[in-house]
Protein backbone atom coordinates (compact mmCIF):
# COMPACT_ATOMS: atom_id res chain seq x y z
CA UNK A 1 0.00 0.00 0.00
CA UNK A 2 1.37 3.39 -1.02
CA UNK A 3 0.92 6.15 1.55
CA UNK A 4 0.75 9.80 0.54
CA UNK A 5 2.71 12.30 2.61
CA UNK A 6 0.54 15.02 4.13
CA UNK A 7 0.89 17.91 6.52
CA UNK A 8 -1.84 18.89 8.96
CA UNK A 9 -2.53 22.45 10.08
CA UNK A 10 -4.69 23.30 13.10
CA UNK A 11 -5.98 26.86 13.27
CA UNK A 12 -6.67 28.30 16.72
CA UNK A 13 -8.57 31.52 15.91
CA UNK A 14 -8.24 33.39 19.19
CA UNK A 15 -5.84 36.06 20.44
CA UNK A 16 -5.60 38.26 23.52
CA UNK A 17 -5.85 41.29 21.21
CA UNK A 18 -5.97 42.03 17.48
CA UNK A 19 -2.80 43.53 16.02
CA UNK A 20 -3.43 46.43 13.58
CA UNK A 21 -1.33 44.88 10.78
CA UNK A 22 -2.80 41.36 11.03
CA UNK A 23 -5.13 40.03 8.33
CA UNK A 24 -5.24 36.45 9.68
CA UNK A 25 -8.52 34.94 10.82
CA UNK A 26 -8.04 35.87 14.48
CA UNK A 27 -10.58 37.01 17.04
CA UNK A 28 -10.81 38.21 20.63
CA UNK A 29 -13.31 36.44 22.92
CA UNK A 30 -13.95 36.95 26.64
CA UNK A 31 -14.68 33.26 27.18
CA UNK A 32 -13.62 30.15 25.27
CA UNK A 33 -14.96 26.65 25.93
CA UNK A 34 -11.71 24.71 25.48
CA UNK A 35 -13.44 21.35 25.90
CA UNK A 36 -15.84 22.07 23.03
CA UNK A 37 -13.04 23.23 20.78
CA UNK A 38 -11.06 20.09 21.51
CA UNK A 39 -14.06 17.96 20.53
CA UNK A 40 -14.42 19.97 17.31
CA UNK A 41 -10.81 19.29 16.33
CA UNK A 42 -11.11 15.58 17.19
CA UNK A 43 -14.24 15.16 15.06
CA UNK A 44 -12.48 16.76 12.10
CA UNK A 45 -9.52 14.38 12.49
CA UNK A 46 -11.94 11.43 12.35
CA UNK A 47 -13.59 12.82 9.20
CA UNK A 48 -10.29 13.28 7.39
CA UNK A 49 -9.15 9.81 8.37
CA UNK A 50 -12.18 8.44 6.53
CA UNK A 51 -11.48 10.55 3.44
CA UNK A 52 -7.71 9.99 3.31
CA UNK A 53 -7.04 6.67 5.05
CA UNK A 54 -3.71 5.96 3.34
CA UNK A 55 -1.79 9.02 4.49
CA UNK A 56 1.49 9.53 6.30
CA UNK A 57 1.86 12.70 8.36
CA UNK A 58 5.20 14.45 7.85
CA UNK A 59 4.40 17.61 9.81
CA UNK A 60 1.82 19.13 12.16
CA UNK A 61 1.47 22.86 12.67
CA UNK A 62 -0.58 24.69 15.31
CA UNK A 63 -1.11 28.25 14.05
CA UNK A 64 -3.48 31.10 14.57
CA UNK A 65 -4.40 33.29 16.22
CA UNK A 66 -2.32 32.36 19.23
CA UNK A 67 -2.34 28.55 19.66
CA UNK A 68 -0.03 28.71 22.68
CA UNK A 69 -3.11 29.99 24.54
CA UNK A 70 -4.51 26.48 24.14
CA UNK A 71 -4.40 24.04 27.03
CA UNK A 72 -1.32 21.80 26.59
CA UNK A 73 -3.50 18.84 27.56
CA UNK A 74 -5.77 19.58 24.59
CA UNK A 75 -2.81 19.60 22.21
CA UNK A 76 -1.61 16.33 23.74
CA UNK A 77 -5.01 14.71 23.10
CA UNK A 78 -5.04 16.02 19.51
CA UNK A 79 -1.60 14.55 18.87
CA UNK A 80 -2.62 11.22 20.41
CA UNK A 81 -5.63 11.16 18.09
CA UNK A 82 -3.38 11.68 15.10
CA UNK A 83 -0.99 8.95 16.27
CA UNK A 84 -3.86 6.47 16.51
CA UNK A 85 -5.42 7.31 13.16
CA UNK A 86 -2.51 7.98 10.81
CA UNK A 87 0.90 6.63 9.93
CA UNK A 88 3.62 9.05 11.04
CA UNK A 89 6.92 10.01 9.48
CA UNK A 90 9.91 8.88 11.54
CA UNK A 91 11.17 12.47 11.79
CA UNK A 92 7.79 14.21 12.06
CA UNK A 93 7.97 17.95 12.69
CA UNK A 94 5.43 19.36 15.17
CA UNK A 95 5.38 23.17 15.30
CA UNK A 96 3.50 25.58 17.52
CA UNK A 97 3.24 29.36 17.32
CA UNK A 98 3.60 31.37 20.52
CA UNK A 99 3.86 34.94 21.75
CA UNK A 100 6.33 36.15 24.40
CA UNK A 101 3.71 36.75 27.12
CA UNK A 102 4.27 35.48 30.66
CA UNK A 103 1.37 33.01 30.50
CA UNK A 104 2.64 31.36 27.35
CA UNK A 105 6.27 31.13 28.47
CA UNK A 106 5.16 29.07 31.47
CA UNK A 107 3.76 26.48 29.07
CA UNK A 108 6.88 25.98 26.93
CA UNK A 109 8.14 22.96 28.88
CA UNK A 110 4.67 21.42 28.83
CA UNK A 111 4.45 21.80 25.06
CA UNK A 112 7.85 20.19 24.66
CA UNK A 113 6.96 17.27 26.94
CA UNK A 114 3.84 16.38 24.91
CA UNK A 115 5.69 16.14 21.59
CA UNK A 116 5.93 19.64 20.13
CA UNK A 117 9.48 19.81 18.77
CA UNK A 118 9.55 23.19 17.02
CA UNK A 119 8.35 26.52 18.39
CA UNK A 120 7.83 29.78 16.52
CA UNK A 121 7.71 32.96 18.60
CA UNK A 122 6.00 36.13 17.37
CA UNK A 123 8.61 38.66 18.46
CA UNK A 124 8.13 41.15 15.56
CA UNK A 125 10.53 43.76 17.02
CA UNK A 126 13.15 44.31 19.71
CA UNK A 127 12.17 47.99 19.97
CA UNK A 128 9.56 48.85 22.61
CA UNK A 129 8.23 51.88 20.72
CA UNK A 130 7.77 49.84 17.57
CA UNK A 131 6.08 47.03 19.48
CA UNK A 132 3.52 49.55 20.71
CA UNK A 133 2.92 50.80 17.15
CA UNK A 134 2.44 47.19 16.04
CA UNK A 135 -0.11 46.62 18.81
CA UNK A 136 1.98 44.00 20.57
CA UNK A 137 1.42 43.35 24.28
CA UNK A 138 4.95 42.26 25.15
CA UNK A 139 8.15 44.23 25.61
CA UNK A 140 11.54 43.68 23.98
CA UNK A 141 12.78 42.23 27.27
CA UNK A 142 9.83 39.80 27.33
CA UNK A 143 10.82 38.63 23.85
CA UNK A 144 14.46 38.04 24.79
CA UNK A 145 13.43 36.04 27.87
CA UNK A 146 10.96 33.99 25.83
CA UNK A 147 13.64 33.05 23.30
CA UNK A 148 16.01 32.01 26.10
CA UNK A 149 13.31 29.86 27.74
CA UNK A 150 12.38 28.33 24.37
CA UNK A 151 15.99 27.35 23.68
CA UNK A 152 16.09 25.46 26.98
CA UNK A 153 13.02 23.40 26.00
CA UNK A 154 13.27 23.07 22.21
CA UNK A 155 16.05 22.04 19.84
CA UNK A 156 14.40 23.93 16.98
CA UNK A 157 13.44 27.56 17.68
CA UNK A 158 12.16 30.16 15.24
CA UNK A 159 11.13 33.73 15.86
CA UNK A 160 9.49 36.30 13.61
CA UNK A 161 10.56 39.89 12.98
CA UNK A 162 8.91 42.60 10.89
CA UNK A 163 11.08 45.17 9.15
CA UNK A 164 10.28 48.18 7.00
CA UNK A 165 8.37 49.47 10.00
CA UNK A 166 7.21 53.04 10.52
CA UNK A 167 10.09 55.51 10.85
CA UNK A 168 12.68 52.68 10.79
CA UNK A 169 15.99 53.45 9.10
CA UNK A 170 18.47 51.01 7.61
CA UNK A 171 21.11 51.43 10.30
CA UNK A 172 18.59 50.65 13.06
CA UNK A 173 17.46 47.51 11.24
CA UNK A 174 21.05 46.33 10.73
CA UNK A 175 21.71 46.59 14.47
CA UNK A 176 18.43 44.91 15.35
CA UNK A 177 18.99 42.05 12.92
CA UNK A 178 22.57 41.55 14.08
CA UNK A 179 21.24 41.30 17.63
CA UNK A 180 18.58 38.81 16.52
CA UNK A 181 21.23 36.67 14.81
CA UNK A 182 23.32 36.70 17.98
CA UNK A 183 20.53 34.97 19.92
CA UNK A 184 21.42 31.69 18.20
CA UNK A 185 18.03 30.39 17.17
CA UNK A 186 17.88 27.85 14.34
CA UNK A 187 15.42 29.73 12.15
CA UNK A 188 14.29 33.30 11.46
CA UNK A 189 11.17 34.51 9.65
CA UNK A 190 11.80 38.07 8.47
CA UNK A 191 8.89 39.87 6.85
CA UNK A 192 8.63 43.32 5.34
CA UNK A 193 5.64 45.16 6.76
CA UNK A 194 2.78 45.00 4.27
CA UNK A 195 -0.47 46.92 4.53
CA UNK A 196 -3.16 44.28 4.12
CA UNK A 197 -6.79 44.76 3.18
CA UNK A 198 -9.21 44.63 6.10
CA UNK A 199 -6.67 45.65 8.75
CA UNK A 200 -6.58 48.69 11.03
CA UNK A 201 -3.34 49.74 9.32
CA UNK A 202 -5.09 49.68 5.95
CA UNK A 203 -7.80 52.00 7.25
CA UNK A 204 -5.17 54.40 8.58
CA UNK A 205 -3.24 54.19 5.31
CA UNK A 206 -6.34 54.99 3.25
CA UNK A 207 -7.01 57.98 5.50
CA UNK A 208 -3.42 59.22 5.07
CA UNK A 209 -2.68 58.68 8.76
CA UNK A 210 -0.12 55.87 8.59
CA UNK A 211 3.09 57.85 8.60
CA UNK A 212 6.75 56.89 8.27
CA UNK A 213 6.53 53.96 5.85
CA UNK A 214 9.68 53.29 3.78
CA UNK A 215 10.05 54.33 0.16
CA UNK A 216 10.38 51.71 -2.55
CA UNK A 217 14.14 52.29 -2.67
CA UNK A 218 14.51 51.95 1.10
CA UNK A 219 12.41 48.76 1.03
CA UNK A 220 14.81 47.37 -1.60
CA UNK A 221 17.79 48.20 0.62
CA UNK A 222 16.09 46.60 3.63
CA UNK A 223 15.68 43.38 1.66
CA UNK A 224 19.24 43.28 0.34
CA UNK A 225 20.72 44.06 3.77
CA UNK A 226 18.57 41.35 5.40
CA UNK A 227 19.80 38.71 2.99
CA UNK A 228 23.42 39.85 3.25
CA UNK A 229 23.54 39.75 7.06
CA UNK A 230 21.77 36.39 7.28
CA UNK A 231 24.10 34.82 4.74
CA UNK A 232 27.09 36.10 6.71
CA UNK A 233 25.81 34.21 9.77
CA UNK A 234 25.10 31.00 7.79
CA UNK A 235 21.33 31.44 7.70
CA UNK A 236 20.22 30.08 4.34
CA UNK A 237 17.55 32.12 2.53
CA UNK A 238 15.52 29.08 1.52
CA UNK A 239 12.38 31.15 0.91
CA UNK A 240 11.80 34.86 0.29
CA UNK A 241 11.11 35.63 3.97
CA UNK A 242 12.54 32.59 5.74
CA UNK A 243 16.11 31.87 6.82
CA UNK A 244 17.46 28.75 8.48
CA UNK A 245 20.66 27.11 9.56
CA UNK A 246 21.55 23.93 7.70
CA UNK A 247 18.86 21.22 8.05
CA UNK A 248 16.51 23.47 10.06
CA UNK A 249 14.24 24.54 7.20
CA UNK A 250 10.57 24.33 8.18
CA UNK A 251 9.27 21.03 6.79
CA UNK A 252 5.66 22.13 7.07
CA UNK A 253 6.07 25.37 5.13
CA UNK A 254 8.28 23.74 2.51
CA UNK A 255 5.40 21.37 1.83
CA UNK A 256 3.18 24.39 1.12
CA UNK A 257 5.71 25.94 -1.24
CA UNK A 258 6.25 22.63 -3.01
CA UNK A 259 2.48 22.29 -3.48
CA UNK A 260 2.26 19.10 -1.48
CA UNK A 261 -0.79 17.63 0.25
CA UNK A 262 -1.96 19.43 3.37
CA UNK A 263 -5.09 19.37 5.49
CA UNK A 264 -6.33 22.49 7.27
CA UNK A 265 -8.50 22.04 10.35
CA UNK A 266 -10.10 25.04 12.03
CA UNK A 267 -11.96 28.25 11.08
CA UNK A 268 -10.75 29.65 7.77
CA UNK A 269 -8.05 27.00 7.34
CA UNK A 270 -7.23 25.98 3.76
CA UNK A 271 -6.24 22.60 2.35
CA UNK A 272 -4.97 20.91 -0.81
CA UNK A 273 -5.07 17.16 -1.39
CA UNK A 274 -5.02 14.51 -4.09
CA UNK A 275 -7.94 12.09 -4.30
CA UNK A 276 -8.48 9.50 -7.03
CA UNK A 277 -5.96 11.17 -9.39
CA UNK A 278 -7.52 14.62 -9.02
CA UNK A 279 -6.36 17.52 -6.86
CA UNK A 280 -8.75 19.49 -4.69
CA UNK A 281 -8.65 22.70 -2.71
CA UNK A 282 -10.95 23.72 0.12
CA UNK A 283 -11.54 26.39 2.73
CA UNK A 284 -13.20 26.04 6.11
CA UNK A 285 -15.98 28.31 7.38
CA UNK A 286 -14.39 31.53 8.65
CA UNK A 287 -16.57 32.32 11.67
CA UNK A 288 -15.23 30.43 14.73
CA UNK A 289 -18.61 29.77 16.34
CA UNK A 290 -20.18 28.59 13.09
CA UNK A 291 -17.23 26.32 12.36
CA UNK A 292 -17.42 24.78 15.83
CA UNK A 293 -21.18 24.27 15.68
CA UNK A 294 -20.91 22.45 12.34
CA UNK A 295 -18.04 20.30 13.59
CA UNK A 296 -19.80 19.29 16.82
CA UNK A 297 -22.99 18.30 14.97
CA UNK A 298 -20.97 16.11 12.57
CA UNK A 299 -21.69 18.44 9.67
CA UNK A 300 -19.04 19.41 7.14
CA UNK A 301 -17.42 22.73 8.22
CA UNK A 302 -15.97 23.25 4.76
CA UNK A 303 -17.22 26.39 3.04
CA UNK A 304 -15.76 25.80 -0.41
CA UNK A 305 -14.45 22.63 -2.08
CA UNK A 306 -13.34 22.53 -5.70
CA UNK A 307 -11.32 20.43 -8.07
CA UNK A 308 -8.16 22.25 -9.19
CA UNK A 309 -7.72 22.39 -12.94
CA UNK A 310 -4.41 21.66 -14.65
CA UNK A 311 -4.01 25.37 -15.40
CA UNK A 312 -4.63 26.29 -11.77
CA UNK A 313 -2.10 23.67 -10.66
CA UNK A 314 0.41 25.10 -13.13
CA UNK A 315 -0.10 28.64 -11.80
CA UNK A 316 0.20 27.46 -8.21
CA UNK A 317 3.42 25.56 -8.88
CA UNK A 318 4.96 28.68 -10.44
CA UNK A 319 3.78 31.13 -7.76
CA UNK A 320 4.80 28.98 -4.81
CA UNK A 321 7.96 27.44 -6.24
CA UNK A 322 9.54 30.74 -7.21
CA UNK A 323 9.41 31.84 -3.58
CA UNK A 324 12.01 29.19 -2.70
CA UNK A 325 15.75 29.12 -3.29
CA UNK A 326 15.43 25.67 -4.89
CA UNK A 327 13.00 27.14 -7.43
CA UNK A 328 11.09 24.96 -9.87
CA UNK A 329 11.90 22.16 -12.28
CA UNK A 330 10.24 22.79 -15.64
CA UNK A 331 10.20 19.09 -16.56
CA UNK A 332 8.30 18.24 -13.37
CA UNK A 333 5.76 20.99 -13.96
CA UNK A 334 5.20 19.93 -17.55
CA UNK A 335 4.77 16.31 -16.44
CA UNK A 336 2.17 17.25 -13.82
CA UNK A 337 0.17 19.76 -15.86
CA UNK A 338 0.99 19.25 -19.57
CA UNK A 339 1.66 23.02 -19.71
CA UNK A 340 4.94 24.71 -20.59
CA UNK A 341 6.33 28.15 -19.84
CA UNK A 342 7.06 30.52 -22.71
CA UNK A 343 10.73 30.04 -23.62
CA UNK A 344 11.04 33.53 -25.14
CA UNK A 345 10.03 35.06 -21.81
CA UNK A 346 12.43 32.78 -19.95
CA UNK A 347 15.28 33.77 -22.27
CA UNK A 348 14.52 37.46 -21.71
CA UNK A 349 14.41 37.07 -17.92
CA UNK A 350 17.64 35.08 -17.98
CA UNK A 351 19.48 37.62 -20.13
CA UNK A 352 18.21 40.40 -17.85
CA UNK A 353 19.60 38.48 -14.84
CA UNK A 354 16.25 38.10 -13.09
CA UNK A 355 16.46 34.30 -13.15
CA UNK A 356 18.88 31.42 -13.38
CA UNK A 357 17.92 28.58 -15.73
CA UNK A 358 20.11 25.49 -15.96
CA UNK A 359 19.05 21.99 -17.01
CA UNK A 360 15.38 23.01 -16.75
CA UNK A 361 15.88 24.14 -13.13
CA UNK A 362 14.64 27.69 -12.66
CA UNK A 363 15.11 29.95 -9.65
CA UNK A 364 15.15 33.68 -9.01
CA UNK A 365 18.31 35.71 -8.64
CA UNK A 366 18.41 38.60 -6.14
CA UNK A 367 17.28 41.05 -8.79
CA UNK A 368 14.28 38.83 -9.50
CA UNK A 369 13.37 38.37 -5.84
CA UNK A 370 12.97 42.13 -5.53
CA UNK A 371 10.20 42.03 -8.15
CA UNK A 372 8.81 38.56 -7.45
CA UNK A 373 5.17 39.42 -8.19
CA UNK A 374 6.07 41.03 -11.51
CA UNK A 375 8.10 37.98 -12.54
CA UNK A 376 5.22 35.66 -11.70
CA UNK A 377 2.75 37.81 -13.63
CA UNK A 378 5.10 37.91 -16.61
CA UNK A 379 5.44 34.13 -16.68
CA UNK A 380 1.71 33.48 -16.30
CA UNK A 381 0.46 35.87 -18.98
Amino acid sequence: MEFKNISIYFHWPFCESKCPYCDFNSHVRKEINHRQWLLGYLKNIENWKKKLPHSKIQSVYFGGGTPSLMNPKSISIILEKLYKNFLLSDDIEISLEANPSTVEKRKFKDFSSIGVNRISIGVQSFKDDDLKRLGRKHSANDAIKAIDIAKSSFYNVNFDLIYGRQFQNLSEWEKELEFALSLESQHLSLYQLTIEKGTAFKNLYNAGKLKGLPSQELSRRFFITTNKLCKKKNFNSYEISNFAKNKFECVHNLNYWRCGNFIGIGPGAHGRFEYKRSRFSYKNIMNPENWLEKSLTSKNPIQKLKEISRLEQFEELIMMGLRTSEGINLNNIEKKTDISLNMDKLDYLKKSKFISLKNKNLHLLTKGKLVLNKIVNELLT
